[in-house]
C-alpha cells in the first residue's frame, strides 16, 4: 500500500513540476486592449531597426455603493513595438484608435545624456498586436489620389463607389 501511495505522490509532483514550468514560461505576459493616449512617434535606431514608444488608455466603470453613481477609472499603460509591427502602427493608426498589444513586462534603466536624469521605466514589449478600430477621417490624404477609393468591408466591387457603365451595360 505504500507503494501506491508513494507512486500517486511521484505522479502528483511530475504533474506539479509541469505546471510550475508552464507558469515561469509564461508568467510574464501582458495582454492590454485600449486605445492611443497621443499620436505616434516613429523612431530608428542607427541600426535601421524601427522603434516606436506609445500609451496605451484603458478604462473600467464601477458603479459606487454609496452614492450609486458610475466611476470611470482610467489607467494608462506605456508599450514598446519593433520593426515591421512599429511601422504599421506608426503609418495607420492615430489618437484615440484602439489597439490590442500582448507581449511580456520590460523593465529598464536609463541615463539621459543632456540632463544628466537617471530613471527606471516599465513598459510592454510587444510581441504580438492586433489593430481594432482606426477612424475613417484620416483615409483623407488617400482620396486625395484616389477619389473612388473606399474601404469595402468585403464587398465584391473592388472599393469602387459605383460601377463604371461601358457601353451601356455594367463593368
Amino acid at each position: 500500500m505504500n507503494r501506491v501511495k508513494q507512486g500517486r505522490r511521484r505522479v502528483a509532483l511530475f504533474a506539479f513540476d509541469d505546471v510550475e514550468r508552464a507558469m515561469q514560461r509564461y508568467l510574464n505576459e501582458m495582454t492590454v486592449l485600449g486605445d492611443l493616449l497621443a499620436d505616434p512617434c516613429l523612431h530608428y535606431f542607427p541600426d535601421g531597426t524601427a522603434v516606436l514608444r506609445i500609451t496605451l488608455e484603458t478604462r473600467s466603470e464601477q458603479r459606487d455603493e454609496y452614492t450609486n453613481e458610475i466611476v470611470i477609472s482610467s489607467e494608462h499603460h506605456d508599450a514598446v513595438l519593433y520593426g515591421i509591427q512599429a511601422e504599421q502602427v506608426a503609418w495607420s493608426m492615430h489618437q484615440g484608435d484602439a489597439l490590442w498589444l500582448c507581449g511580456p513586462l520590460r523593465r529598464r534603466h536609463f541615463l539621459d545624456g543632456v540632463t544628466g536624469r537617471s530613471g527606471t521605466v516599465c513598459e510592454i514589449e510587444a510581441r504580438q498586436i492586433n489593430i481594432l478600430r482606426v477612424k475613417q477621417s484620416y483615409l483623407s490624404p488617400l482620396l486625395a489620389f484616389c477619389p473612388d477609393w473606399r474601404p469595402t468591408n468585403g464587398q465584391s466591387n473592388n472599393g469602387l463607389r459605383s460601377q463604371t457603365q461601358v457601353s451601356g451595360r455594367a463593368a
